[in-house]
């Protein structure tokens, strides 16, 4: 036999010994992140009383009665990714946004923006429960969705294991109830005005 052809065999052998070897710590890395997912998401669905379906990282339950969802999803454009706390919140009206960002330097002020038409009733109970939110530099945006009838609070996460605390995310869920008392408040205000 031609050594030309031992040695097609034996480079075609490593390969497949290769592609097994890959194969194989890939399955494993892919169930340790899952396993490791599902230990940092445990303790919050504890909070909900929910599941949790690592394939899509979130948790389902509820919040003090309310449905509450909370979910790692993608960024703009993919870029990043953004963990989300969302709860249900029917009280209809419109819809708004804002945003409240702590610069690195300490010196410098923090940005605060509101959108949407009830700027002036909303923005002065909304800014100061982002604000408690943040302990570190960073950013929090709070929406109000009247047609999906939800309420959500996102975050930027600093790498795939960024996943909240039970305490920190106690925090989001008291923060989302909180704000949705005073939207339901003000939203039922403006139908009646």
């Amino acid at each position: 036999m031609s050594p030309y052809l031992w040695f097609a065999i034996a480079m075609a052998a490593i390969a497949v010994v290769g592609l097994l070897v890959t194969g194989n710590l890939a399955a494993t890395f892919n169930e340790r992140a899952k396993a490791d997912l599902k230990a940092a998401l445990e303790p919050l669905s504890d909070q909900l009383g929910g599941t949790i379906d690592v394939e899509t990282a979130s948790i389902n339950g509820r919040y003090h009665g309310q449905i509450t969802t909370a979910q790692v999803v993608a960024g703009p454009g993919g870029m990043g990714r953004l963990f989300q706390t969302t709860l249900v919140e029917p009280a209809g009206g419109e819809s708004w946004k804002a945003i409240v960002t702590r610069p690195r330097d300490e010196s410098a002020e923090w940005q605060r923006t509101f959108e949407g038409p009830l700027e002036q009733l909303l923005a002065p109970s909304i800014h100061p429960l982002l604000d408690g939110l943040l302990p570190f530099p960073g950013w929090f945006e709070m929406k109000y969705e009247p047609e999906a009838g939800m309420l959500s609070l996102t975050r930027a996460m600093q790498s795939r294991r960024d996943i909240p605390t039970p305490e920190r995310f106690a925090l989001y869920l008291q923060t989302l109830e909180s704000a949705a008392s005073v939207n339901r408040s003000i939203q039922s205000g403006e139908d009646a005005g």
